[in-house]
């Protein structure tokens, strides 16, 4: 399926090669293995010719490297050092030592979570080691009202009211139990408020339980959460009760080493094919 975006309008020279090349990175986040350029191709709504080019030019800076077994590619040293000053700048190496203290202390899954306009984005996990979890991996996006992620942030985001506004009047159902309307997901938010965490009841993914907890800015605003993932099984509300005091302990102490200011809002610029 295509990711072309629409052109924004007077975008500066250059922004189509740029978008191309982020574009082509991208795919890069949540891929197992190598990535042909076929796969490129297919994916981006590139011509053949004009993703050789762009893979190539990356290849060349060190973002991407080719296997010549599979004659695939693969992130390359440059990418590595970007990704490690990217969590330097995020507090990663000061937060990450809190997700492993909850995540020893409960033995099970914790996510650290930022927005990215209206999609949660792991960012930071520490999986369980337990033999029943749900995997998952830095880079997974899920939508904001589906999420524990999502409404731990949107309870406590600063542009809340324009969020809802700009909802469809019927929401994709991500499981049988995601809330349906802009209404179901207010009243979510508007519980999460009082109670300072929010839960996700298999809302995003079937039999995976989760809370979230909001990592609050100097003005009161969330700009990240903490989430504990569980198989539902081994989260009955009685749980959720006992793990929830702590969890709000470490997103307050997690809100101390990331920065407030730091966000994944993004510029989305045209992922255009052609020669231009």
């Amino acid at each position: 399926m295509s990711e072309q975006r629409a052109k924004a309008p007077d975008t500066p020279a250059g922004t189509q090669a740029i978008g191309r090349a982020m574009a082509v990175l991208r795919l890069f986040i949540e891929a197992e293995g190598d990535v042909q350029v076929t796969e490129i191709v297919q994916r981006l709504g590139l011509t053949p010719g004009t993703a050789h080019r762009v893979v190539g030019a990356l290849a060349a800076e060190g973002f991407l490297s080719r296997n010549p077994a599979t004659e695939g590619y693969y992130l390359g040293s440059t990418a590595i050092l970007l990704g490690q000053a990217a969590q330097r700048a995020l507090g990663a190496d000061r937060a990450m030592p809190l997700l492993k203290q909850l995540n020893e202390e409960t033995n099970e899954s914790v996510n650290l979570v930022v927005r990215d306009g209206g999609e949660s984005v792991v960012v930071m996990r520490v999986q369980s080691t337990l033999p029943l979890r749900f995997e998952q991996h830095p880079g997974a996006r899920f939508p904001l009202y589906s999420t524990a992620s999502g409404k731990a942030m949107m309870a406590f985001a600063e542009d809340v009211d324009d969020y809802l506004a700009a909802l469809p009047g019927r929401l994709a159902a991500v499981t049988p139990n995601t809330v349906r309307t802009p209404g179901e997901f207010a009243a979510e938010l508007e519980r999460t408020r009082e109670r300072g965490f929010s839960i996700d009841n298999e809302e995003n993914v079937e039999g995976v339980r989760c809370i979230g907890a909001p990592v609050l800015g100097a003005g009161g605003h969330a700009h990240a959460a903490v989430v504990i993932q569980v198989p539902a099984v081994r989260l009955p509300d009685t749980r959720v009760r006992e793990l929830a005091p702590r969890l709000k302990e470490i997103a307050a102490q997690v809100a101390q080493v990331v920065p407030s200011e730091r966000t994944m809002q993004a510029a989305r610029y045209a992922v255009e094919d052609g020669d231009a």
